[in-house]
Formats: C-alpha cells, structure tokens, sequence
C-alpha cells in the first residue's frame, strides 16, 4: 500500500455470526443479514498496518470496536471491502441510527455494507443522539465521538478526507445536521431520513455551505412533516428546514420538482455552492425508504431505495 498511514493494532477475539432479532418503535427491524465479524478493542497504535485477514467470504469484513470518550466506553462497527489496504481514496460513511434503534439495527436496515466505502455504524449512548431531548450525552459528548471515529479510520484506513459523510434515520438524521453545523469541515456531505430536527440542532450552526439530501414522508406519525413537539421540545417543519438550507448553501429560491419511481416529489435546487435535494415521499411513513421494513408486497418504494439514492448523490460506487 502506497500510503503510510498510522494503523491500529487490534487484540483478537472470537468471530461470531451475528443475529439480530428486536423491534423498536416503529416496528420490527428484523434479522440482520449472516454475516461474520470480529470483536476487537483498540489497544495500541503502530507505524506498520495490522496482518489483515478477513474472516468472511464475500467483499465485506466487519470490526466491532470501543473507545472511552468523556466517560462513555463508545461502541461502532467498522465495515470495508476485503481488499481494504489495496485500495486507495476511499470514501468514509458515518452512519446513525435512531432513538431506542442499535448500530446493527442500523445496518440491517440500511445496507450500508453495499457502498464502496469504509462504513462505521455509531452507536448512541442509551441508543440515543443529542442534542435532541431525550439524549444523556451533550452534543459535546457526541462530536467528540464524532471527531475520534473520523480520525482513527483516517489512520486506520486509506480514507480521502475531503470524501467524509455522514447518514442518519431519524434522532440519527438529527444529529448528522447538527454534526454539519458544527463540524462542516470535517464533513463532504449529510443525509438525513426521517430527520428529527429538534430546535436545538441548527443552535450556532455555522454558515457554511454543506452537500445534503433529504427524505421525509408526509404521513410520519413520528415526525411530522409540517413539525411539531415532543418531549415538550419543537421540532422543525421540513420546509423551514430546507429553507434554510437553501439560504446556507446559496441556492436559487426555487427548486426543480420531478416525479420518481413513487408518489412524491423529488426536489432540486440549482446554482448552488453545494447540493441540495429533498425526496418529499406521499403517504410514507417513518420508515427508510425501501429499507427492512419498508419492503414487501405492497411497498411504495424499491429494495434499498434511499441507501442507492443517498450513494448516488454521494457519487460512491457500489461494491462488486
């Protein structure tokens, strides 16, 4: 490998299939998809790479790991193709699930793992982000476990750090906003599904131009689209949400709507400093699009409709 980066040495421990079965609020997640993974626990950094043999067939190894940040011991699952270290320029995907959901869940539910990237699945503390209301961490809490995690798989991986993004459902979409505000040079892009945009996540939010996409359907009944309250906190309509967007990232004030493959609209702004779209989704609910659940006889949307999306408008390739 070209690059010379600083790699982590991992402490060895049983690979275990993973199976998932739970339900959160919004319904059940289902089962994880059998795929091999190895726990592992930073412990020391060296100047040489780790041997690297991956523990699964297929174009996809995984790495549970942990880290102490602020108090919290943090756990994340790593993902990358299996010839990691014979790549170069890789794209990083950070990826948030949502309040009361797990990073498996997450993973599960996204296929993530599809992308021709390093993929990290975060995981909240008491499955939770802040700076929505319910959280027990500060938004300082978690950009701090935002920050460690981008600079370790910059260490760890040959990742391009000008291709750095960031993806949430939900609590998650929220936080992946509020990273953007507070952390937009360290990010290329965001996308938000289902986004819980509580009033505090735009607080300070820098302006600076950010690459976004967003999908939200008009009958969440978590979320609403037109905002509201939960847990006696206001949470933003879309259209304000895009607004500003729209204002942050220099766009001309009306956007292009197209149809897609599903009742809704598809909306474009142009001549903009950075990209802007929102997928405005009819009658869906507060699913990801063409996710775990939201597949099936009857399903608006195709298999893995938002994650091929969110890809495409990313410009990450899909893995063989």
């Amino acid at each position: 490998m070209k690059n010379a980066h600083l790699k982590t040495a991992f402490r060895p421990a049983v690979a275990a299939a993973v199976v998932l079965l739970s339900s959160f609020h919004t319904g059940a997640c289902g089962l994880l998809p059998a795929t091999q993974t190895v726990e592992d626990k930073v412990v020391e950094v060296f100047s040489e790479p780790p041997a690297y043999r991956p523990l699964a067939n297929g174009p996809t190894t995984t790495h549970r790991r942990t880290m102490q940040i602020g108090g919290h011991e943090r756990e994340y699952l790593v993902s990358t193709p299996t010839d990691v270290y014979a790549l170069e320029g890789l794209p990083l995907i950070l990826v948030f699930h949502g309040y009361r959901m797990t990073m498996d869940q997450m993973r599960a539910t996204t296929d993530f793992d599809s992308a021709h990237a390093v993929v990290v699945y975060m995981q909240g503390v008491d499955t939770a982000w802040a700076p929505a209301p319910y959280a027990t961490t500060t938004g300082e809490d978690d950009l701090a476990f935002f920050d460690a995690v981008r600079e370790q798989m910059l260490r760890d991986f040959p990742v391009n750090p000008s291709r750095v993004f960031a993806a949430g459902h939900s609590n998650g979409g929220g936080f992946v906003a509020y990273a953007a505000c507070h952390r937009p040079h360290h990010l290329t892009g965001i996308a938000s599904v289902s986004a819980a945009y509580y009033e505090t996540v735009f607080e300070g939010c820098a302006p600076i131009p950010m690459k976004q996409i967003d999908f939200h359907g008009t009958d969440d009944p978590v979320i609403d689209y037109e905002g509201g309250w939960r847990y006696h906190t206001r949470y933003e309509p879309i259209p304000r949400v895009l607004a500003e967007a729209e204002k942050r990232n220099h766009c001309d004030a009306q956007p292009i709507s197209a149809p897609f493959e599903r009742p809704g609209q598809k909306l474009t702004w142009q001549h903009c400093d950075a990209p802007l779209e929102h997928y405005r989704l009819e009658g869906s609910r507060h699913v990801w699009p063409g996710g775990l659940i939201d597949i099936g006889p009857g399903a608006l949307t195709s298999k893995n409709f938002a994650t091929k999306t969110i890809l495409d408008f990313f410009r990450i390739p899909r893995r063989n």
